[in-house]
């Protein structure tokens, strides 16, 4: 029997329940129930029965009153004139309606546009509008909370003009916000444990979703339930049979509470629910699932898990052959903002445009001379920006997928391949020089143990591609006129990414590509690289892919694409481009991780703001709530990056802190950018975070010359050529190698490469200690554990913990390496420093 009431702090469809029968439960068994410890490294329950109790005695679901959550009472008010919203039983069906051009004399003419938010990954084509008039819409299913999103307008993601309510998108711009329901109108706060009142809006458990039912590599079942935060005492999880076992809390986040149970293969086929207990309210979940799991765990490779990353750009990392540079190739230490002479004749400035038509003749040849460099550095994996033939620096306006471009391995040599092959017909394709070169080179990596993952560019191409050239010429006459999005025929007219004529657009459906003919050309392409030879065997073909920009392609493409990497080679790496949570990418069905951007975020609140700046245990609780959002097997793996091509570099960004990630950080854009070469601080600082980024969860990864210090706003300043030390002085003499920050780099690449722990182990916070911003945590693998000890804040840290209780060894720190020391349940850390520490039994 329940009882309802309201609340002023909440709306009045928001009841909390309170029973009135107080029911006594069987005692919490003894887990490690610290608020943010990891969801990685939880001990089992045992579900045995107690001795009075056999299992066809214990009733079924439990013989208690049952959770009622309140039906969502009304629409809500002040909508945006963009959005209807209409009741679906506990859902709300709402229609989005966009407009393009409202203030252009008869509109904007668009080929497609795309609902994408969080409801749906951000995956582009997974929700098509229809157009209707002037209007496109689209009509959903949504549930109570918060919910983001933009539309895709061929290509362009623009927030609704419409509505002013929207949260940073990561990328210094807004994403629209929809607030639905009671559950959008909780929060912290709203909670008190122990006063016999359940939030049960708040209450949730979906086994559909990945975070509320994780399958693990060895058959068993994580499974979790959802509270509000500082809500509800205990929770136990009742399986059909088995007596009551006590879940462990294992996130305190921000708005919920997480507590999670493991269940084995024993007991797959099985009911189960769930029972809560706060103060005298003890009740049972309103639904009872049956135990399932899926046909095959999702495993990802088991060499990602050791991967130090390195990402490359290879026009900008060394020239090796001067035979192959482009026409007016600039000078490797030339001055960055000043213009060559031939620069300085045609009449553009710095930013309009010819720094971005600069070419400096990076090549594969330098590469390979520079492969002793990157070994000697730890680095065992390289993430390569784009290296088809393409006429610009970046690449990401692909010529052809079937070839290396020619400046980075044999000039000339790629214009009478092209002549040779139909883009259709894979026996016509050719090996050039440079693709030669290239997989010369790979068998260079692969025999020093290096993996080499490409970046596959597969949502548009530039208009020097074979296929967009033909379309140009013949019209509807084309065989690739499907392959594109074509708003016109007449005028011709196209759709080019992000609005960027030179970039145009592949054709797509809600399932997939338009044009079956360019989706098998894309899986040959995949094909090619990954077992060039064909014989079946991958091992002289590429690891695997980083993939731009993939939510701007159906999920079912990707799904399909997953089937054809992993036939090819079952060990090979998929990882996306995903800016913000990846929940829906990482199930198994597409990616094995994606560029973990959300930690990047983090780290940088944490340790470089000052007025956004993050505690401690804020960051803590963060990170865990990503760690519990996505498979164990996906988390070992995640590309833990912290800038890259696409943001301003590290050392900058700690310069200018305060500023949403990816925000405000182009010069030429006006932005008050201090673009100087940063201060001594910066690198401490960033040293600080290279040493996290070695001993946390994931796969740590480098951007090119961040390991000498290089610094620069975004794009184009992000991608000077790398430094380096046999090439000095620079003319700008600010450029050079900074020593101490390459050792640092190396010594802490080395920790990691040197246990397995630090790469594979468990994770465990220690201490969070907001008011000297001290993060402690504790990694452990095979009877080894190591505890690694962060100061961000500006002063010296004095840390008292019973966790810091025993004998340690020093592995890094101010102490000689290998040192043996009692503790005694204190640590002192200086200002900007580490330390990692090895447990030692006596």
């Amino acid at each position: 029997m329940t009882q309802a009431r309201s609340s002023s702090a909440i709306p009045a469809d928001l009841v909390r329940f309170r029973s009135l029968a107080a029911c006594a439960l069987l005692p919490i068994s003894a887990l490690g129930l610290v608020s943010c410890s990891t969801p990685l490294a939880v001990p089992v329950s045992s579900s045995e029965p107690s001795p009075q109790e056999s299992p066809a005695r214990i009733q079924f679901p439990p013989d208690l009153p049952k959770l009622e959550r309140p039906a969502e009472a009304r629409v809500p008010s002040g909508l945006p004139a963009s959005v209807e919203v209409k009741k679906s039983g506990s859902r709300f069906k709402v229609t989005f309606r966009y407009e393009p051009g409202q203030h252009i004399p008869g509109g904007e003419k668009l080929n497609s546009v795309s609902l994408v938010g969080t409801f749906n990954g951000w995956a582009g084509g997974a929700t098509p509008m229809k157009k209707k008039g002037r209007v496109w819409q689209a009509t959903i299913e949504l549930g109570s909370g918060n919910h983001e999103y933009k539309f895709l307008a061929d290509g362009d993601w623009r927030p609704d003009p419409e509505n002013p309510d929207g949260s940073p998108d990561g990328h210094g711009g807004q994403n629209s916000l929809l607030r639905l329901g009671a559950l959008a109108n909780i929060g912290a706060g709203d909670g008190e444990v122990g006063n016999g009142e359940i939030v049960a809006v708040a209450c949730e458990h979906d086994p559909d979703q990945t975070i509320y039912r994780e399958l693990g590599p060895d058959g068993g079942v994580s499974l979790r339930y959802r509270t509000l935060v500082d809500d509800v005492e205990e929770v136990h999880w009742h399986l059909e049979g088995a007596a009551p076992v006590a879940m462990a809390k294992v996130v305190d986040g921000e708005r919920f509470t997480w507590w999670e149970t493991r269940a084995d293969q024993s007991q797959v086929g099985q009911r189960y629910t769930f029972s809560l207990k706060d103060g005298d309210a003890h009740l049972r979940h309103d639904s009872i699932y049956e135990l399932e799991v899926a046909d095959e765990p999702f495993v990802t490779p088991d060499w990602a898990k050791d991967a130090i990353w390195y990402q490359i750009m290879p026009e900008r990392f060394r020239n090796g052959d001067t035979a192959n540079d482009p026409d007016n190739a600039i000078p490797w230490t030339h001055s960055w903002y000043e213009p060559t002479e031939w620069e300085r004749s045609g009449g553009q400035s710095f930013y309009n445009y010819y720094v971005f038509s600069r070419l400096y003749g990076g090549d594969f040849q330098g590469l390979e001379e520079k492969l002793d460099y990157l070994e000697d550095l730890g680095i065992n994996a390289i993430y390569f920006n784009p290296i088809f033939q393409a006429s610009t620096h970046h690449r990401y306006n692909a010529t052809n997928f079937l070839h290396v471009d020619e400046r980075l391995g044999v000039r000339g040599d790629y214009a009478e391949a092209e002549r040779k092959e139909d883009l259709t017909r894979p026996s016509t394709w050719t090996w050039t020089g440079s693709d030669k070169v290239f997989l010369e080179f790979l068998q260079a990596c692969k025999k020093r143990g290096i993996r080499v993952i490409l970046d596959g560019v597969f949502n548009h191409v530039g208009t020097l591609h074979p296929a967009f050239r033909d379309v140009q010429e013949k019209g509807q006459r084309s065989k690739y006129k499907d392959w594109f999005e074509i708003t016109s025929w007449e005028p011709f007219e196209y759709a080019g990414w992000a609005g960027f004529g030179e970039l145009p657009v592949f054709k797509k459906t809600a399932t997939g590509l338009y044009d079956e003919d360019l989706k098998e050309h894309i899986f040959e392409v995949t094909r090619r690289w990954m077992d060039p030879d064909g014989d079946g065997d991958p091992s002289d073909g590429i690891d695997g892919w980083r993939l731009d920009v993939p939510n701007e392609l159906p999920m079912p493409f990707w799904y399909e694409w997953r089937e054809v990497v992993k036939s090819v080679n079952p060990d090979a790496y998929i990882s996306g481009e995903i800016w913000r949570r990846a929940d829906q990418w990482l199930d198994g069905r597409s990616f094995d991780a994606v560029m973990n951007y959300v930690f990047a975020e983090n780290v940088i609140r944490w340790v470089g703001d000052k007025r956004r700046k993050i505690s401690t245990s804020e960051l803590d609780r963060n990170l865990a709530e990503l760690r519990l959002a996505y498979p164990a097997e996906a988390t070992y793996v995640l590309m833990n990056l912290m800038n890259s091509h696409d943001t301003d570099r590290l050392v900058s960004m700690l310069t200018n802190p305060d500023r949403e990630f990816d925000g405000g950080n182009r010069e030429q854009d006006g932005a008050r950018y201090n673009a100087n070469k940063p201060a001594e601080k910066a690198y401490a600082q960033a040293r600080l975070i290279a040493l996290l980024q070695m001993t946390y969860v994931g796969a740590p990864m480098v951007y090119y010359g961040d390991e000498v210090g290089m610094w620069g706003s975004d794009d184009p300043n992000n991608r000077k050529p790398m430094i380096w030390e046999d090439l000095q002085p620079y003319e700008d003499p600010e450029q050079t190698v900074d020593a101490e920050h390459h050792a640092y780099y190396r010594e802490v690449i080395r920790l990691r490469r040197d246990h397995a722990a630090l790469r594979r182990g468990s994770f465990r916070t220690l201490v969070t200690d907001d008011a000297q911003d001290v993060w402690v945590f504790e990694r452990e693998l095979d009877g080894e554990t190591l505890v690694v000890a962060i100061n961000a804040g500006e002063g010296a840290a004095r840390i008292r913990s019973s966790e810091l209780n025993g004998n340690f060894t020093q592995l890094h720190g101010p102490r000689g390496q290998g040192e043996r020391f009692d503790l005694s349940g204190e640590l002192v850390l200086e200002a900007l420093s580490g330390q990692v520490l090895r447990r030692t039994s006596n």
